[in-house]
């Protein structure tokens, strides 16, 4: 189907614009710059979302790490998303209920738009700003892993002293439900857990995914604690939780290269645990990894910039310095290896403080030569900067991450 431009009207397909108009819009994507190498925005996001009690979409306009929110109103949403589209975008998603729509703008300005079966027709939408909250775990809704743990009632009632963990809990199922468009559609999913502690965020993964979502999966819990394994495998038994086990042993020493892995978490790894954690997602291929790294020592003995003493030479300064830094260096990894990553906050139902999530999703397609280069430069500029000379997610990847960065020179730029 093609569409035919007009100097007065906007390209965006109609078929787009009713979508939106109506409410089916789960998510409406546009990306493809006109202008690569301009400063533009380089991806749009639009999703439906609840601001005061009334309808807004949310507008995620995406550039580098850089992410800009603007919730407007329909009418508002429509000639933001029309002027991105003239102007900046060649190419555009379209998800509903009912159906995918693909459009494509030609150099001639037509736009050819494509319609395919329905792939997030089983995303739950989280779409309230407000303060009354839509959980994903619904408060009065008996809920057998969260009685378990002490959270809720059998009449799913959450226990007064454990709402901060319930909100906790629901708000990290948030995250997994952002992250489920990126998972393979069809066939059952495959969850790695490293340093899963009590398991109270497998447990809601399962949950969500197994209960809510109706998929098949297979989750496995990996701890060092042999106590703490035994006891949540107790509470995956009784309550017959299909597609969840646990296992004792060490994320270093654990292959994930021997199975497929589709969802990578590791939210209790420590230092380097969670280097070891990454390794492992990004040798199996995972498509998701979510990651909250803590104790990061290792770069915080080697940390070093004449240029910055005066905050290095105070040790809380230094150690912060040092989690910034190693944090970022893995975020750089993980896009060398072909991820899209970002990096945002999150706070842990074990801990008060505000903790950093790296987050990457698996690329459909291979990082052309330039970016690739960039990336390695980036990662390299960084390590300088601050003199790291050893890294330990670069040597658990080992050679196949050497041969990537000597593949990113091999165009003669070295």
């Amino acid at each position: 189907m093609k569409l035919r431009p007009s100097h007065l009207e906007s390209t965006l397909p109609t078929e787009v614009i009713q979508a939106l108009k109506d409410g089916a819009c789960i998510q409406l994507i546009l990306s493809k710059p006109v202008d690569k190498n301009s400063s533009a925005w380089k991806k749009v996001s639009v999703r439906p979302v609840t601001v005061k009690e009334k309808p807004h979409f949310q507008v995620a306009l995406s550039r580098g790490q850089q992410e800009v929110h603007e919730n407007l109103l329909l009418a508002e949403m429509i000639q933001r998303v029309k002027e991105l589209w003239s102007n900046q975008f060649r190419e555009g998603y379209l998800y509903t209920q009912a159906a995918d729509y693909h459009f494509q703008k030609s150099t001639k300005g037509t736009v050819r738009l494509k319609k395919q079966a329905p792939t997030k027709a089983d995303r739950i939408q989280v779409a309230s700003h407000d303060r009354t909250k839509h959980y994903l775990i619904p408060e009065g809704t008996p809920c057998g892993f969260l009685e378990a743990i002490g959270v809720m009632t059998p009449a799913g009632k959450v226990k007064s002293a454990q709402y901060r963990k319930f909100r906790q809990i629901n708000r990290y199922l948030e995250f997994i439900n952002d992250i489920v468009p990126a998972l393979p559609t069809r066939g059952k999913l495959n969850v790695l857990d490293f340093g899963c502690g009590k398991s109270y965020l497998t447990f809601a993964t399962h949950y969500l995914l197994r209960e809510v979502l109706q998929r098949e999966v297979n989750i496995l819990g990996l701890d060092l604690k042999q106590s703490v394994v035994e006891d949540c495998q107790n509470i995956a038994d009784q309550l017959h939780c299909q597609g969840l086990s646990f296992q004792t042993g060490d994320i270093s020493q654990f292959d994930a290269g021997a199975s497929k892995c589709d969802l990578s978490i590791s939210l209790h790894a420590c230092d380097t645990a969670t280097d070891a954690a990454l390794a492992n997602a990004i040798k199996a291929e995972a498509s998701v990894i979510l990651a909250v790294p803590c104790c990061q020592h290792e770069i915080f003995q080697q940390i070093a910039n004449t240029q910055i003493d005066s905050l290095l030479q105070h040790g809380i300064l230094k150690e912060k310095t040092a989690a910034l830094v190693t944090d970022a260096l893995r975020a750089q990894v993980l896009e060398i290896c072909g991820y899209r990553t970002q990096v945002i906050e999150f706070i842990d139902t074990e801990h008060t403080p505000k903790n950093i999530l790296i987050k990457a999703v698996k690329r459909h397609a291979v990082l052309s030569q330039d970016d690739l280069l960039k990336a390695v430069e980036q990662y390299q500029a960084l390590k300088s900067q601050f003199g790291i000379q050893s890294f330990c997610l670069e040597q658990t990847l080992g050679k196949p991450f050497q041969e990537l960065c000597t593949m990113s020179r091999k165009d003669g730029t070295d």
